[in-house]
């Protein structure tokens, strides 16, 4: 019985993470005097249940948060820390240049084009989505965000 709820839990676990994709995942590459970057992509939650981010890490850098750019009324951008993501069920959450991403602060070495980090989203039940996301070059990261933003 005990051998059955154990594997009844990880089974649970493995779904869990199952639930939650990445779309055209990527980090940007910066000179080695930039001590931050940012990631995006687009996440899919094709669980029944909505999911709530409330953190992510990375062991890439000593701080990872959730940030978004807003326009004040008076035309100025700004940016600032979300404390959660809402991915509905069935739905998608973009992550985006100029929109919500994930800041990566006080990186402990340069990210080379060509590399990953493991980016490890969080809900708030605690339940972890570890993500492997490639390092892009800047312009090959420019890019893709074209790309994508014409192909919608």
């Amino acid at each position: 019985m005990r051998n059955l709820l154990i594997c009844l839990s990880l089974f649970c676990s493995f779904n869990a993470v199952a639930e939650l994709t990445l779309e055209s995942p990527r980090v940007r590459a910066m000179p080695p005097s930039v001590s931050n970057t940012a990631a995006f992509f687009t996440i899919h939650n094709s669980g029944k249940q909505d999911i709530r981010l409330t953190s992510v890490s990375t062991s890439a850098a000593t701080k990872s948060e959730f940030h978004q750019h807003s326009m004040s009324d008076l035309g100025v951008m700004s940016m600032s820390q979300v404390h959660f993501i809402d991915v509905k069920a069935g739905q998608s959450f973009e992550f985006k240049s100029g929109g919500h991403h994930i800041m990566i602060m006080g990186l402990n070495k340069p990210l080379r084009p060509g590399g990953h980090i493991q980016l490890i989203l969080q809900d708030n039940n605690k339940t972890q989505y570890p993500f492997e996301v490639p390092v892009m070059s800047i312009m090959a990261a420019q890019k893709m965000e074209k790309n994508e933003h014409t192909h919608h």
